[in-house]
């Protein structure tokens, strides 16, 4: 008779600490009202910050040699068109010398002969003025009767002797000329070659930037092959990206010119401000999954904080619907089925209401139907 007047006592408290079912329902530990806000359609994604195309260069030697000089070391600004080493180059240097110095005879000899072939030109010349002149006054004599026949005959041979010859020598300094020409052609020629090897042993920097690493010491020697062997990498800081690898399943949503948050792990408290400037067609599979590389342009001053792998936290905002009803996503619940729903404020005590959610962003979630503006929802 006591175990039945007692379990009698104590059925209005577990009818009043539990819900339908028997279940114990929860009691909110804070409020929040109902508001319009702007909520984000938000991408997020894992990258890292690389160097634009053409920021990183790969510089080589494109011929064999002991490095004799080594400007920089990793760490040093560089600028475009610095010179930055320089390997071994006696050898070419003596075959420029030697070809400067054939070209400087060719250039002489050819001053000369030509000179000397001229010189015989005029004197054949002159030799062909006075002939005709002897000829004409033969002729004239030979009418009056002055001279014989042969006389004038005669002065008519060597006129034409003297065109021959006069006609072979200026084919001679015509000759002359073109060898001459061809010779210093082909000498200029392989001057050039070799000018151009002797300009491998002066390695200039090919952009503006700082040295990244430097894989061969002054004096080890650099053997050059079908490859150019790198023995300096330069980085241009200064045009640096972020590439983000975006999941198969929302890169869909993502289009250039969309804006970006990213931050990185070196400055967690610092969001920078990035935009799509293109998404790369080709996939990256990575534990079997498919993501798509997405190229970001960065928008904010980082010069000096920002530097190549470092790993990016990125949000791509995919879209913004701005004055929604929002509610804390703290505020929203999820049934064993589910549905979502939230606790409305009434009086002094909770209503349960299902809702149908939208967008979620910055720790707020739209609100498509079930609650208004105004109405306090509990916080959990």
């Amino acid at each position: 008779m006591k175990k039945r007047l007692v379990v009698f006592l104590l059925l209005p408290f577990i009818a009043l600490s539990c819900g339908p079912g028997g279940k114990k329902e929860e009691t909110p530990k804070g409020v929040a009202r109902v508001k319009m806000r702007t909520v984000r359609r938000e991408i997020l994604a894992t990258g890292a910050v690389k160097p634009k195309v053409g920021a990183e260069v790969k510089v080589g030697c494109r011929i064999s040699g002991k490095l004799e000089q080594l400007m920089v070391q990793a760490g040093d600004p560089v600028k475009v068109g610095q010179l930055i080493a320089v390997v071994e180059h006696k050898d070419l240097q003596a075959q420029v010398d030697k070809l400067v110095a054939v070209l400087k005879g060719l250039k002489v000899r050819k001053i000369e002969d030509l000179a000397e072939t001229l010189h015989a030109i005029r004197e054949l010349k002159a030799k062909l003025a006075l002939a005709c002149l002897e000829l004409k006054r033969y002729s004239t004599l030979y009418k009056r009767e002055y001279v014989p026949k042969d006389d004038v005959d005669k002065a008519q041979r060597d006129v034409k002797v003297l065109e021959a010859q006069l006609a072979a020598t200026r084919r001679q300094y015509q000759s002359i000329n073109a060898k001459y020409d061809q010779d210093i052609g082909q000498t200029k020629a392989e001057l050039a070659e070799v000018q151009v090897k002797l300009s491998y042993a002066f390695i200039h920097a090919p952009i503006s930037g700082t040295v990244s690493s430097v894989s061969t010491q002054q004096g080890e020697t650099v053997v050059a092959g079908l490859n150019a062997p790198t023995f300096i990498t330069i980085i241009d800081l200064a045009r640096l990206q972020v590439d983000a690898y975006v999941d198969e399943t929302d890169i869909g949503q993502v289009k250039p010119g969309e804006a970006v948050e990213f931050t990185v792990d070196a400055f967690p408290d610092r969001v920078f401000k990035g935009e799509v400037f293109t998404v790369y067609p080709g996939a990256v599979i990575r534990d079997n999954v498919v993501f798509y590389d997405v190229a970001i342009d960065i928008k904010d001053p980082y010069l000096g904080l920002l530097r190549p792998e470092m790993t990016a936290n990125v949000t791509i905002i995919a879209g913004e619907r701005k004055e929604v009803l929002t509610i804390p996503n703290k505020a929203l619940r999820m049934d064993e089925k589910g549905g979502s729903y939230v606790m409305v404020k009434e009086g002094k005590g909770w209503k349960k209401r299902y809702v149908e959610v939208g967008w979620s962003s910055e720790g707020y979630t739209q609100i498509l139907k079930g609650i208004k503006e105004g109405e306090e929802v509990g916080v959990w």
